[in-house]
């Protein structure tokens, strides 16, 4: 505790001294504990405003002129949280990697909203945990709940804002939509989760009151897109649709597909309306069949509709990496790099095994997750050999990240730079082939978290 104070308060005088100086200068500095990279970002809207490298005693500090007011995210390694800051702020925050969210302390001018903000999205997420158990309430039951949570959550906000005569408007609206959109989703939830409570043939029905709030609601608030409350509600509000076109009409039975129109009909925003179409065509594709595939009408839609060369051109590749392997065909050979930088060839390290081949980056993975999937998948099937290969060829994620050194790191392989799997890992996304015993391809393209994988891991075994 006391090296903790000491090393907050050297850094936060640092600040405010030179803030008294210029009041137009904003900082923004901390110290990251048992850190992952030696640097994190500064991010506005999803883009990277600034990177700050870790220093001495894994500390960091910056300062800018003309700063905009506004929610701002910083990022360490893959976790991330939210920051609003204003000009003239010096906000200083210390968390610990282990517990990335419950371990933030934030200091400084600026310091109070933020802490607001983190306190209210742990209790948003421990509040919303238990209100999935009342989804078999009736309505009016249920409105009942969500009440009583906003006006908890109002007073609590009332409480933080009654001696501060310094909240701007940005910061007000922000709160807000932390407060409500979260309720304001569930109660988008309410007409799926309630028909599987009850087991009903139809969707319940609901009085317009229920929904009167949405007359309130932006679905195209630009200055809120990378705010998860307010996405998730937008998400969430066109599924709700996407189900209730499909209870009306039984010609509209494909999820996807209405999923798909309702995002082009209401969601005006180009690089919102883009987003969403590319992330709801690869949850589609990844979660089709055994083996992944992609629905031809849905793809139309989404290369009628998405402007973004970058997603078009990514979504491309995937479809066509999904077609390059072939099931129940061998598995081509192709050039690997042990972690002893061993030159080896796959079907040699395969050979004569029920194999799990995964083809992996950090930039979609977190190694954390990595190593706790993989140690939980060999101890439940301990007779199928699992091969990782780090899709980059220059990476050095071997050496340098301890989570991935808590893995059997002789079954640990990256790319060559000519190696043949780059011709079906064109979208750089991640992918799973299985190989049985005599070399045959089982299922050319799954993914680790695939709800049907532990199925197809039960049909590799009977080889």
């Amino acid at each position: 505790m006391k090296y903790f104070i000491s090393s907050i308060l050297t850094l936060f005088l640092f600040s405010c001294n030179t803030t008294k100086k210029n009041n137009s200068l904003t900082y923004f500095g901390g110290q990251i504990i048992n850190p992952r990279t030696n640097f994190v970002l500064l991010l506005k809207d999803d883009k990277v405003v600034d990177t700050l490298p870790l220093k001495k005693n894994n500390r960091f500090i910056a300062e800018y002129k003309n700063f905009s007011e506004g929610l701002y995210t910083f990022k360490h390694a893959n976790e991330f949280q939210y920051i609003y800051i204003e000009p003239s702020d010096s906000i200083l925050v210390r968390l610990n990697t282990w517990d990335f969210d419950e371990s933030i302390v934030y200091s400084g001018r600026g310091s109070s909203k933020n802490e607001f903000l983190i306190n209210l999205f742990l209790q948003n997420e421990k509040e919303e945990r238990k209100m999935f158990k009342y989804f078999n309430l009736n309505e009016t039951d249920f409105q009942f709940k969500i009440d009583s949570l906003a006006n908890k959550r109002q007073a609590i906000y009332d409480e933080f804002s009654k001696n501060r005569e310094n909240i701007t408007t940005g910061f007000q609206k922000l709160t807000n939509t932390a407060i409500h959109f979260p309720l304001y989703r569930l109660k988008e939830l309410y007409p799926l989760y309630n028909k599987r409570a009850h087991r009903l043939r139809n969707f319940p029905k609901v009085s317009s009151d229920f929904y009167k709030f949405r007359k309130d609601v932006n679905l195209n608030e630009a200055n809120f897109l990378s705010f998860y409350p307010y996405r998730n509600y937008v998400i969430n509000y066109l599924i709700n649709l996407s189900y209730q076109q499909k209870e009306k009409d039984s010609t509209k039975s494909d999820i996807t597909i209405n999923l798909l129109n309702a995002i082009v009909e209401n969601v005006k925003l180009e690089e919102f309306k883009n987003a969403l179409l590319k992330s709801i065509v690869i949850d589609d594709f990844l979660k089709s069949q055994s083996t992944c595939t992609i629905n031809n009408e849905t793809l139309d839609i989404f290369l009628e509709n998405c402007t973004d060369e970058t997603y078009l051109t990514q979504v491309k590749n995937l479809v066509n990496d999904s077609k390059f392997v072939v099931n129940k065909k061998p598995l081509e050979d192709f050039k690997i790099v042990s972690y002893n930088n061993k030159n080896l060839n796959i079907n040699k390290v395969i050979k004569n095994n029920n194999a799990v081949i995964y083809f992996w980056s950090a930039e979609h993975m977190s190694l954390e997750y990595l190593t706790n999937r993989i140690h939980y998948l060999e101890k439940k099937h301990p007779k199928i050999l699992f091969v990782g290969i780090n899709m980059q060829p220059d990476s050095r994620a071997f050496t340098s990240d301890p989570d991935l050194n808590l893995l059997d790191l002789k079954n640990q392989f990256k790319l060559t730079k000519d190696s043949y799997a780059h011709n079906y890992l064109t979208s750089s996304y991640p992918r799973t082939i299985m190989v049985n015993n005599k070399g045959i391809v089982t299922n050319g393209f799954t993914y680790l978290d695939s709800q049907k994988f532990s199925s197809e891991l039960k049909k590799l075994e009977k080889n």
